[in-house]
């Protein structure tokens, strides 16, 4: 009777929801609870730049003072990319992660004693900051290139669209945590409850059973060049499609964030409390557009998505040029995040599952880099389209050649890659993920010699000795990181990535 009840040989056992996987809710806690840390931090330091600025206590303008910190902020994940991703791929996880978020900590206990303690902080601020976003530039490919081991290959889109909605409502919740947190006790138990966010992170990091980058791993292997990263998405022709498409999509795109606070207050009237809830309401559209796009079960249909989010995303940025009110813009945005969050969540799948295993890191690290710089220039073109035209125009044409590039990135990719892994994996009896899929570069998971096949299953065992190609995803996209509303949320988003695999797109 009891093996009468017990599964056939050879029958595929449905996977356990992910919320039983036990790395995955840890892994998922520890990147809420730091980037809520991190919301906190940004608030505290913005108040302090404008307070600055009011007072006259600085010989720098406001404006630049601001940009000068998120230029700060931005550097380190451009500049430090591709060791960032090369360390990523050739040392342990843990090491890397738990060693990144203690480094995290130290930078923001460091932030936090510097503006309690000296007339002049703002060396240690910059100091800080630069050596907070370093430790991130490491984090943010060392976790993403981790989450296919955790969950496995199948699991990983609907595990990385999960991911980022659960990021996107940390960053609603940590400026309205630094707020609050300001108001009981200053800044210094901002920066306080910020650094424990980030050990608390670390902690989360150590408990974690799944690895990569073992010194089991890398027995007999060499290690890699500088910028194999670049050369792994260059060798896939879909991967490099999109993130040309995405870097001129950004470019065109971000350059409105300089330009929306105008918009709303100058040409609609809104109050600051209204300007401020429109980052809100980008990033709750966000986030039910990353977890809607999880769902999708094919990468044909997901890359639809992804080029169809492209095109809904530019519409909408000509849509608001025409809005007559802030409730309809508000209506906007909403539709503009969801579209967002379709685009990052798919980006992100695509880019991690198609680059093979051993060099994920690297490539994630590298596409992250490309879209960081990217995202700078946009500042400047956003500037100068505000000295030329209009700032209805601005958005209008923002707008307009953001549907076409769209639709030149889906003319380009669809008849080349629309139809490529068609056919829904096999699965084992243990859920193991599929060594091929259909079509030449199809998603497939790199063959693993482990004890339990612990990284298709659920990565609860730790890995030994996977043999894996050298060569041939951040997103940090994970996918397409979009960049929110003000300059705050941008910083946030920038510093995490992301951050799985982490691109941007305006707002």
């Amino acid at each position: 009777m009891e093996k009468a009840l017990q599964a056939a040989p050879g029958v595929a056992q449905p996977a356990p929801p992910l919320w039983r996987n036990r790395d995955f809710v840890l892994a998922g806690s520890a990147r809420f609870i730091a980037t809520a840390g991190m919301g906190a931090v940004i608030i505290s330091v913005m108040l302090h730049l404008q307070n600055l600025a009011a007072a006259g206590q600085t010989p720098v303008a406001g404006p630049w003072l601001v940009a000068a910190y998120l230029l700060c902020s931005a550097l380190p994940l451009v500049l430090l990319a591709p060791w960032a991703g090369r360390l990523a791929d050739t040392r342990d996880s843990r090491t890397l992660a738990t060693a990144s978020a203690v480094v995290s900590a130290a930078a923001v206990a460091g932030m936090g004693l510097g503006m309690q303690n000296l007339d002049n902080y703002l060396p240690v601020l910059f100091a800080m900051t630069f050596l907070l976003d370093a430790a991130q530039a490491v984090a943010g490919p060392t976790w993403q290139a981790l989450l296919p081991r955790i969950v496995g290959e199948e699991r990983t889109p609907r595990a990385l669209g999960t991911m980022q909605a659960t990021i996107m409502i940390a960053g609603m919740v940590g400026p309205a945590a630094g707020g609050l947190l300001s108001g009981l006790g200053g800044s210094g138990l901002v920066f306080s409850v910020a650094s424990g966010c980030y050990l608390a992170m670390a902690a989360g990091a150590m408990l974690i059973r799944t690895r990569r980058g073992t010194a089991a791993e890398r027995v007999g292997k060499d290690g890699p060049a500088l910028l194999d990263g670049l050369r792994l998405i260059r060798r896939d022709g879909l991967v490099w499609a999109l993130v040309l498409g995405a870097l001129f999509f950004i470019t065109v795109g971000e350059a409105t964030n300089v330009l929306e606070v105008f918009l709303a207050r100058d040409e609609l009237g809104a109050t600051e409390m209204q300007y401020g809830l429109l980052a809100a309401s980008f990033s709750l559209g966000m986030a039910s557009g990353a977890a809607l796009a999880g769902r999708i079960r094919t990468p044909p249909a997901r890359l639809r998505a992804l080029l169809a989010a492209m095109a809904l995303t530019s519409a909408f940025l000509g849509i608001m040029a025409l809005v007559p009110s802030m409730e309809l813009l508000f209506v906007a945005y909403t539709a503009m995040g969801a579209a967002c969050g379709v685009l990052n969540a798919c980006f992100g799948t695509i880019a991690i599952l198609r680059i093979p295993e051993s060099g994920r890191g690297q490539a994630m690290a590298i596409i992250g880099g490309l879209t960081r710089a990217v995202s700078i220039g946009a500042l400047a073109l956003g500037g100068l389209l505000g000295a030329l035209l209009p700032i209805r125009m601005s958005f209008l044409l923002a707008g307009a050649t953001g549907v076409l590039a769209a639709l030149a990135v889906a003319a380009y990719v669809l008849p080349r890659y629309g139809n490529e892994g068609a056919a829904p994996p096999e699965t084992t009896g243990s859920g193991a993920a599929p060594a091929t899929s259909a079509g030449p570069s199809a998603y497939a998971a790199p063959a693993t010699a482990t004890g339990n096949s612990a990284g298709a299953s659920g990565g609860q065992q730790e890995p030994v000795a996977h043999q894996v190609p050298h060569l041939g995803d951040e997103p940090a996209a994970e996918g397409l990181a979009v960049p929110a509303l003000a300059a705050a949320q941008q910083r946030l988003e920038g510093a995490h990535d992301l951050p799985d695999g982490e691109v941007a797109v305006a707002r």
